[in-house]
């Protein structure tokens, strides 16, 4: 009977202390996930601030710079196809700034920008316009970069860093194309939104000019179904030749666009 009782009370206490032994196990490593996620909020604030600081440092010193604001006005293409693309200019890293401001009608099938970068680096996609219009940052052949549209996985998450400024693009050509989301929006007396107005605007760190493209709505001589590359560049020069200094700013023609 004694011996039962030992017996038993020694399974128990082996039992007590295994369960204690685990429980202390199991403690340690919660507490070790909790430092592990200490110490990742702790970098995510730390990357948080010093890219705070470095936006500040580079509003600061854009302050002091002179920038001059060069214009050209331009007809579209019907066709949404690279190959028929307006160009908006070269973006280069601490010089030039590209501003797109247009709209895209009722039944347009879409509007596609082609714009050129020096080098590899960051750059930063800014979008003001109307509800109802999707983005999408292309190669010549069609890839998809970046795409405003949510659901698209990797795509969507590109053009998040794009709008951020953390996504950086090899030096060569790319495409910015905008279209109808499919979407139906209202103004504020209830009425479907059909034309839509929007401005994008491409930096690469500071900048020294702003390069404005106005793009107007197609007409039957911009409506070349597809360039040759010896056409498009032709046609490229000729645009870029056509930009003159003009006095508006870009936030001027913000408030002309969307009435503010």
């Amino acid at each position: 009977m004694v011996t039962s009782i030992l017996s038993s009370s020694s399974t128990d206490t082996a039992a007590s202390l295994a369960a204690a032994s685990q429980a202390i196990a199991e403690g340690k490593v919660k507490a070790a996930q909790a430092v592990a996620d200490l110490s990742t909020i702790g970098d995510s604030v730390a990357a948080l601030q010093e890219k705070q600081k470095k936006q500040e440092e580079q509003s600061l010193a854009q302050s002091k710079i002179n920038v001059q604001t060069l214009e050209k006005q331009v007809n579209k293409s019907a066709y949404a196809t690279t190959s028929s693309a307006t160009d908006i200019g070269n973006l280069v890293a601490d010089s030039t700034r590209l501003n797109v401001y247009s709209a895209l009608k009722k039944g347009d099938k879409g509007d596609v920008y082609r714009f050129t970068t020096q080098g590899t680096g960051s750059i930063t996609l800014g979008m003001v316009s109307d509800p109802g219009l999707r983005v999408q940052v292309m190669t010549r052949y069609g890839g998809v970069l970046a795409d405003s549209k949510e659901g698209t996985g990797k795509s969507n998450e590109s053009y998040k860093a794009l709008q951020n400024g953390d996504l950086k693009l090899d030096n060569g050509e790319y495409f910015i194309k905008v279209t109808h989301d499919g979407t139906t929006s209202l103004d504020e007396k209830g009425k479907p939104i059909e034309d839509k107005n929007y401005a994008i605007q491409l930096s690469k760190g500071l900048y020294k000019t702003d390069y404005d493209t106005i793009a107007k709505q197609a007409t039957a001589a911009s409506s070349t179904p597809q360039l040759s590359s010896a056409q498009l560049e032709l046609q490229n020069m000729l645009q870029t030749q056509s930009y003159t200094p003009t006095g508006e700013s870009g936030t001027q023609k913000l408030m002309g666009m969307f009435g503010g």
